[in-house]
């Protein structure tokens, strides 16, 4: 175990427990949500977003939130082979050093910095509008962090979406916000 990813704990009901009731939900048919400016809880599906059609100048994958190396694996495979969009900027921030260097040496940030990725050093950065990745006015980003407020990642009237990195990976390739299958 190299340390960068917990194994899960496996919990499991008492010999004999009896249940009030039992749930059963097939997740294989949920589909991915995304959510829209300006709030992280103002979700909408995937499905939605793609026909909305919406362009995207930047997409942000990383920092504390969302920039383990599962995160930086899953979008290295999508974009690996392909180009981010030419109107699209694409900004990768591992969390730790630790994580970039094991990126580095699984050949990720490579085929990252091949499709037109920029990797930044493990920072807060464009996340709070820190440097590297700050947004210009009336920009469109889509982000893999947990905030998408009001002038969050730099000018007031730019508008934030938040996703995971399988739909931010798709999204730069698409130059908008796209579903992965569509990669």
């Amino acid at each position: 175990n190299s340390g960068l990813r917990a194994e899960p704990k496996i919990h499991y009901s008492d010999e004999g427990a009896s249940y009030c009731q039992i749930l059963e939900i097939d997740v294989a048919n949920l589909e991915p949500v995304i959510a829209y400016p300006f709030l992280p809880e103002n979700g909408h599906s995937i499905t939605q977003a793609v026909e909305d059609n919406i362009k995207v100048d930047q997409v942000f994958i990383g920092s504390c939130t969302n920039g383990r190396l599962s995160d930086i694996e899953t979008a290295a495979k999508i974009v690996k082979g392909k180009k981010v969009a030419r109107h699209t900027r694409m900004i990768v921030t591992p969390a730790t050093q630790k994580i970039l260097e094991e990126a580095s040496k699984l050949g990720y940030i490579k085929d990252l910095v091949d499709a037109g990725a920029v990797v930044s050093n493990p920072t807060c950065g464009a996340c709070l509008g820190g440097y590297m990745g700050i947004l210009g006015d009336d920009e469109v980003a889509i982000s893999t962090t947990n905030r998408n407020f009001v002038g969050r990642m730099g000018a007031r009237s730019s508008k934030i979406y938040l996703s995971n990195s399988a739909i931010a990976a798709a999204s730069a390739i698409a130059g908008k916000i796209a579903h992965p299958n569509q990669i």
